[in-house]
């Protein structure tokens, strides 16, 4: 089976910047926290590259014309993305 590219859009990198600066800012979080976080979401797209379709696919739930999967990352976070089969990545 081939391997799923991961193509990250600048507004996921624009929102997980934004989140990291709130917790070390706002809410004191350890470097340490911040970490765990951000492993545990590299972990969960590095899991996706090999089964693209193993999250939620919510697309209903929200609206959305397009097949749209979720990750959740804790309590308070997911990640939402789509697949495109004919190049082989995730966006």
């Amino acid at each position: 089976m081939k391997e799923y590219t991961l193509v990250y859009s600048k507004s996921f990198q624009t929102s997980l910047e934004t989140i990291i600066e709130e917790w070390e800012n706002e809410l004191a979080l350890s470097p340490a926290s911040i970490k765990r976080f951000v492993g545990a979401i590299q972990k969960a797209l590095e899991l996706t590259k090999n089964f693209p379709t193993m999250h939620e696919e919510v697309s209903e739930i929200y609206g959305m014309d397009i097949p749209t999967y979720r990750i959740v990352i804790g309590k308070s976070y997911a990640l939402f993305y789509r697949i495109d089969q004919k190049k082989k990545r995730y966006l």
